[in-house]
């Protein structure tokens, strides 16, 4: 039976038999409502007489905005889970039973100075491994004891350490990604290295490099059967040719006037200059051109064009250069990946951002669709308990 979990925007999602149930985080539904309420309270200060004379005129609660998404699931027992995620400036982790819409959710941490993601539990220990971002450059990787709430960080560092995996044989062993923060002379940011797997030994603590390139950036691996895997891509993307985009220019000249001013006529009619259009500004909550992945900013709309010019019915957002590989032979599993993770019978469930899909012995099937799924979680048991909390 093929059973996991994923994210789906600010849905915990569980796959099992053919079919899709979906809960929402009662933080951040509790969280949004607090912020509500207080706009609400505050909304006389703001309307009237009086508010006009000032000039603070507020419009309701249509200037709220919520920057929020599960950005972290980690299945654990009794039909429990885990999950990370970020709303405005705050993040945290937080345990929830799964279709009990009525059991309360137990906390495990809530911080405005730090953001958690990724990463994978060890259900065998009941620790989690996760990404700690300390600031907008730098990310350490994190070790969590699920019965105290109690936390260690084990790598540290000018470096983005991200997406760690406990091994299937040795609770102790952790595989994660790290990147390098270049800088200048006066320790401006300028740019990070090609990310490098590396394998964390946390009873010896040692860090050992396993697999790098200058030409491929490595994420997510994880071990199964003997064997690491991970998704490649590229350092650098292929450069559009310089001659086409030269004469291409007159036509975006043309382009981005038609632009503004069909968007100075929809800022004041509400309608498009197309006889019928729509606002595009309407019910969109993010800038879809762009996504953020595994550190990587995603042009969604132009890879999605992309991507469906290729007959490709299960399309995603996920650039085709981005590859599921087996790391030692380069053996590429699928293309156009954004996140997986492996079950037990070694059946690899991966995301496009779009769908989902099994992929078995060469064979690949669609699971289901999805709004924008970016990460995809199996459960992780060690033959050997994580027992970094027991000394």
């Amino acid at each position: 039976m093929i059973e996991f979990l994923f994210s789906d925007g600010e849905e915990i999602c569980l796959y099992s038999e053919g079919c899709v149930k979906k809960q929402r985080s009662k933080f951040i539904e509790k969280y949004k409502q607090s912020i509500l309420d207080t706009e609400r309270a505050k909304s006389w200060k703001h309307s009237g007489e009086g508010a006009q004379f000032r000039g603070d005129v507020h419009c309701g609660e249509n200037g709220v905005n919520f920057a929020s998404s599960i950005n972290g699931i980690y299945p654990l027992e009794d039909n429990s889970v885990a999950y990370s995620f970020t709303i405005n400036s705050t993040s945290g982790i937080y345990k929830a039973v799964l279709g009990d819409e009525k059991a309360p959710e137990i906390h495990i941490i809530n911080s405005v100075d730090y953001n958690f993601s990724g990463g994978c539990a060890n259900v065998g220990s009941n620790t989690l491994f996760c990404s700690l971002n300390r600031n907008m450059f730098n990310s350490d990787i994190a070790v969590f004891d699920l019965n105290t709430g109690d936390y260690k960080t084990v790598t540290e560092g000018d470096t983005l350490d991200c997406d760690p995996s406990v091994s299937p044989e040795n609770g102790n062993i952790i595989y994660f990604t790290s990147r390098g923060a270049g800088r200048d002379e006066q320790g401006n940011f300028i740019k990070y290295s090609a990310a490098a797997i590396c394998r964390l030994n946390l009873s010896e603590l040692t860090v050992e490099e396993i697999a790098v390139s200058d030409k491929l950036n490595y994420m997510k691996p994880i071990e199964f059967g003997g064997r690491l895997y991970a998704i490649t891509a590229p350092v650098k993307e292929k450069r559009p040719n310089p001659i086409i985009e030269i004469l291409l220019i007159p036509f975006r000249i043309v382009q981005a006037i038609v632009n503004f001013i069909n968007v100075f006529v929809t800022a004041f009619t509400g309608k498009s200059l197309a006889s019928g259009g729509d606002n595009p500004a309407k019910g969109r909550e993010y800038d879809s051109r762009k996504e953020y992945v595994k550190g990587n900013l995603i042009n969604y709309e132009k890879e999605l064009k992309k991507n469906k010019s290729k007959k490709d019915k299960d399309y995603g957002f996920i650039p085709q250069s981005w590859k599921l590989v087996e790391v030692a032979s380069g053996d590429v599993i699928k293309s156009g990946v954004a996140d997986f993770d492996i079950l037990q019978d070694g059946t690899f469930i991966v995301t496009n951002g779009r769908r989902i899909f099994a992929v078995k012995d060469g064979k690949t099937t669609k699971l289901c669709n999805t709004e924008k799924c970016l990460t995809v979680a199996c459960v992780h048991r060690s033959q050997t308990k994580t027992d970094l909390f027991d000394f």
